[in-house]
């Protein structure tokens, strides 16, 4: 388990998929990630097993009662060259806007450059998503490019910002 200042980490469970289901079907906090239809509990238990594999690691996040709020994927693991994707969600709405992702950042950023040895770390994010954008760029992610009209949600195209992070800069 990773400690935070406001926030603990820790591993994904299969008794986390019934809440799991609730939040990928969460429409409105889904709207910027890539979630197009309703998803089965098979599915989330599916996802749930999916954390333990070589090149993924799933986790939930928690606040200090020990209540689930959110979850990080650390994903697409290339071992031989050092890096990897994150991806970082606050689901639970009464605890957005208050530093929770802010604390599971700088956690999981400790945890994979020093406790994973990664060089990289890399994300995707949808252009609109401002206060995430905000939030990745103070912590030291700079923007490498931008995919044009790679997500679709409600009629409209977005942009999708690569940003990247380098161990040490």
């Amino acid at each position: 388990m990773l400690k935070g200042e406001k926030t603990f980490i820790r591993a994904i469970e299969m008794e986390d998929s019934r809440i799991l289901s609730a939040w990928l079907n969460d429409r409105e906090t889904n709207y910027f990630l890539d979630i197009v239809y309703p998803l089965s509990k098979r599915y989330c238990d599916n996802f749930t097993l999916e954390g333990e594999e070589y090149n993924k690691r799933i986790f939930i996040v928690e606040n200090q009662d020990r209540k689930p709020i959110g979850l990080v994927v650390i994903d697409k693991i290339k071992w031989e060259y050092r890096n990897c994707e994150i991806g970082i969600v606050i689901y639970d709405k009464a605890h957005r806007g208050k530093g929770y992702g802010k604390d599971v950042l700088n956690v999981i950023l400790d945890f994979i450059f020093n406790d994973m040895n990664m060089h990289l770390v890399y994300l995707n994010v949808v252009e609109e998503n401002i206060p995430a954008i905000n939030l990745y760029k103070k912590f030291g992610f700079k923007v490498e490019g931008i995919l044009k009209d790679r997500y679709y949600k409600n009629g409209r195209y977005y942009n999708v910002i690569v940003m990247s992070k380098i161990k040490g800069e």
